[in-house]
């Protein structure tokens, strides 16, 4: 919740200005917070120059630009990142785990409801990679086994070659991922706009704060179609009647080490105006 400590709030307006949601107003030269309408996004608190403002009464703290990476570092940071598929055993501390996780709330969102879900036990993992498994195989005897089907659906662009491949590749060795020793699912409530492009801005803070401390991520695309719909996954997270998964991420010390950024891709711009 936002409180304002009226011992230093200078009516200067800096807050009323900068909240969208217009749920701030000045009385007698004190900023009112009316926390119905708050969306809890915290503008008012980062623009505040007497740092009235703040979170649960826990003081803000000034930026340092000192600390701000220069645009070097950041081209270094942002192609070192890789998905990282393979994993060694050794397990993260849930304190590290725990600070990798509360860098999501700092994303842009629309969606102040979204809650984390981490998975740290080995036996949990391979429960919810059974559950998995179950269902590429059950996809893979109905779409991808039978040739006529497949044939069909490819020629719809309904069916991918690769996908086949990357199942029979499951369905032969045992297991539909490579264990990571953590699981972070961010659940939510769909019927909230936009809520999982706001998952994946916070899974995103998650894979750069990870990366940094050096540790390995893959964004898990098969939990948001498969295991949130299993019920016995549904039940063994602990997920409540509206929530969902959203998005998930794999975590771990990478068993791998690349040693090259990618030079030469490029995205599709297309220029409007003049």
């Amino acid at each position: 919740m936002i409180i304002v400590d009226e011992t230093k709030c200078i009516g200067c307006g800096s807050c009323v200005k900068i909240c969208h949601e217009h749920c701030i107003t000045l009385i007698d030269d004190i900023a009112h917070v009316n926390h119905e309408f708050c969306s809890t996004c915290t503008q008012c608190i980062a623009i505040c120059p007497q740092q009235a403002l703040s979170w649960d009464r826990v003081p803000p703290v000034a930026y340092d630009a000192s600390r701000l990476p220069s645009p070097e570092q950041l081209d270094e940071l942002l192609k070192e990142r890789r998905s990282i598929r393979f994993f060694k055993e050794s397990r993260i501390d849930r304190a590290l785990l725990e600070e990798i996780v509360e860098y999501g709330i700092y994303a842009p969102t629309n969606n102040y409801e979204l809650r984390a879900i981490v998975v740290d036990d080995e036996e949990m993992i391979k429960a919810l990679d059974r559950i998995l498994l179950r269902f590429v195989e059950r996809i893979y005897n109905l779409v991808f086994k039978p040739r006529v089907v497949f044939s069909f659906l490819r020629r719809m662009t309904l069916a991918d070659p690769k996908d086949k491949v990357k199942m029979e590749s499951a369905l032969e060795r045992g297991h539909a991922f490579h264990h990571p020793p953590a699981l972070v699912f961010v659940v939510g409530d769909r019927r909230i706009a936009l809520s999982e492009a706001s998952a994946h801005y916070a899974l995103y803070n998650m894979i750069l704060c990870a990366q940094a401390r050096g540790i390995g991520s893959c964004l898990w695309g098969s939990a948001q179609i498969f295991i949130d719909r299993s019920r016995d996954a549904r039940q063994r997270l602990g997920l409540g009647k509206h929530e969902h998964i959203l998005g998930a991420l794999g975590l771990g010390y990478p068993a791998v080490r690349f040693a090259n950024k990618v030079e030469g891709k490029t995205m599709g711009i297309q220029w409007n105006g003049g």
